[in-house]
């Protein structure tokens, strides 16, 4: 019997995984700042690695049964009992895949730890292939508000409280393996509880070749995304025995990639299940692709100038003071989080009309460039220059994807780049913010009144907040269409919540 999906509201799915999502990111800013003080930055560097081959090895564990599920729109019971059977029987198969060879994946990379702890973290491949199903058909029926209760709860009990008390108390390395184990657990039984699905044990054939063709496709383009987007840490991390290095240039990457995998999470459920449902429409996938970069170029342009310009604060911040010597990579890298939230929409939308070739050869073209970039540095130590390669490459990708809607999804330049000018707008408002407290002896008053550094930063960085955002207000009051890229309907939406009076119909006009 198919399954009948009722397409949801966008906006209703936005808003509670817009919610869910940015829970997620606050709770694991917290984990992270607080763990980073309790554990030295070499284990950033061994927990690094483990999670890039964890993470590798686990979409051939799924091989994509999970997208399969939410792209098919006639999902029957036996494809979600086959998905079952197939994605937990897989989950073991890695498992004592990993299990086996960790000591020669150690052996590689000269760390004898590495061992441990991947056979630990291994453990993820069950509990998340029991989970697919129950996980998937929540995304795809874009019950989001079940899925904020699950993260939610996992990560407050799994990460902030095992996690930290663990860390606290000494355990090193293990308090974030251990957290990162209990968090999966609580998750799996969450969507469980969320989600009920058939067990048994038994595939069905024909539905099985239905979502391993899809899966198959999705699997080859999900390894050289995740592939391209981690090479430059696994290079790293193959080419130098100095594990602080590696944790220094982890948590580097770590920081450019929060704003971005907001985006991404967002991307992969609302975006990638909304679009799977119009993928016949054309016209309705258009205008979709079109608002998803109006909107997140809008607020992610301006973020980014904001990242680049406080990217010393953001790292004290988050990281602590025995960071600061990774603030020059933080700052190049930095410079990626408009152009990689870009690429994830494009991403979304490829998956989402099965055009995975294309999107293969241009991840496959970024991860031989910041490889082989990556690799050549790194010989001379420069992980500086590294970083220089991530961003040129990103642009380059970023360029591709752009080309890919112009051609095949018929966008028209000159309307693609109407939806991007607001958030350049936009963006001038944080450097003309930047230019104004750099004249004004707020740094220095801050410094001498405040002397921890923590307090004194995120003060610095909400003075150019406000002050940007005064800037923006000014310059949306003078010119409201410099808002609307195009199309004044998400500005009068936006404003329409504004108390009746001069300022609601001079924003709304």
């Amino acid at each position: 019997m198919t399954e009948r999906i009722i397409e949801p509201e966008f906006s209703t799915s936005l808003k509670w995984q817009s919610v869910n999502v940015t829970t997620q990111v606050i709770l694991q800013l917290c984990f992270i700042a607080v763990l980073a003080r309790l554990i030295p930055t070499d284990a950033f560097g061994v927990m690094a690695i483990a999670l890039v081959v964890v993470g590798v090895i686990e979409m051939f564990a799924q091989v994509g049964i999970g997208p399969a599920l939410i792209q098919n729109s006639n999902v029957r019971a036996e494809h979600k009992l086959t998905a079952f059977v197939f994605s937990l029987g897989l989950g073991i198969i890695f498992f004592v895949g990993t299990y086996l060879s960790a000591p020669y994946i150690a052996s590689f990379y000269n760390q004898p730890l590495l061992t441990d702890v991947l056979r630990w973290i291994a453990l993820s491949f069950i509990i998340s292939g029991a989970s697919v199903v129950p996980r998937s058909m929540l995304i795809k029926e874009m019950r989001f508000k079940s899925l904020f209760f699950c993260s939610s709860t996992a990560m407050i009990i799994g990460n902030l409280i095992v996690g930290l008390t663990l860390a606290y108390n000494g355990a090193g390395i293990w308090a974030y393996v251990i957290a990162l184990l209990a968090q999966n657990t609580l998750l799996g039984i969450g969507y469980w509880i969320a989600a009920p699905s058939p067990i048994g044990i038994f595939m069905d054939n024909k539905a099985l070749r239905e979502m391993v063709g899809y899966g198959g496709r999705s699997t080859v383009f999900n390894i050289l995304n995740y592939s391209a987007s981690k090479i430059d840490t696994m290079v790293v991390g193959a080419t130098t025995s100095n594990w602080t290095l590696i944790g220094l240039y982890d948590r580097s990457s770590y920081l450019m990639g929060l704003p971005v995998t907001v985006l991404g999470k967002l991307g992969d459920s609302v975006l990638f299940s909304g679009m799977s449902m119009m993928q016949d429409n054309r016209v309705r996938l258009k205008a979709t692709v079109l608002s998803a970069i109006h909107g997140v170029i809008l607020l992610v342009l301006p973020l980014t100038a904001l990242l680049i310009y406080r990217a010393e604060d953001f790292t004290v911040i988050l990281l602590g003071t025995s960071y600061l010597e990774a603030v020059p990579i933080v700052t190049i890298l930095f410079s990626c989080v408009a152009l990689r939230s870009f690429i994830k929409i494009g991403d979304a939308t490829m998956r989402a009309t099965d055009h995975f070739t294309i999107g293969a050869f241009i991840k496959l073209c970024f991860l031989i460039c910041v490889g082989v970039g990556a690799w050549r540095f790194m010989s001379e130590s420069n992980v500086l220059r590294v970083a220089w390669v991530v961003a040129f490459s990103t642009l380059a990708q970023s360029l591709a994807i752009a080309a890919w809607l112009v051609f095949t999804l018929k966008i028209r330049v000159n309307t693609l780049s109407s939806k991007v000018l607001p958030g350049i707008y936009l963006s001038a408002t944080v450097v003309l913010g930047a230019f104004t407290i750099n004249i004004l002896p707020i740094n220095d008053y801050l410094s001498s009144a405040i002397q921890i550094p923590e307090i004194s930063r995120s003060l610095y960085v909400l003075t150019h907040i406000l002050t940007s955002s005064f800037f923006a207000f000014v310059l949306i009051y003078a010119y409201p269409n410099i808002y609307d890229g195009g199309s004044p309907n998400m500005r009068r939406t936006f404003f329409e919540k504004l108390p009746a009076g001069k300022l609601k119909s001079r924003l709304t006009i």
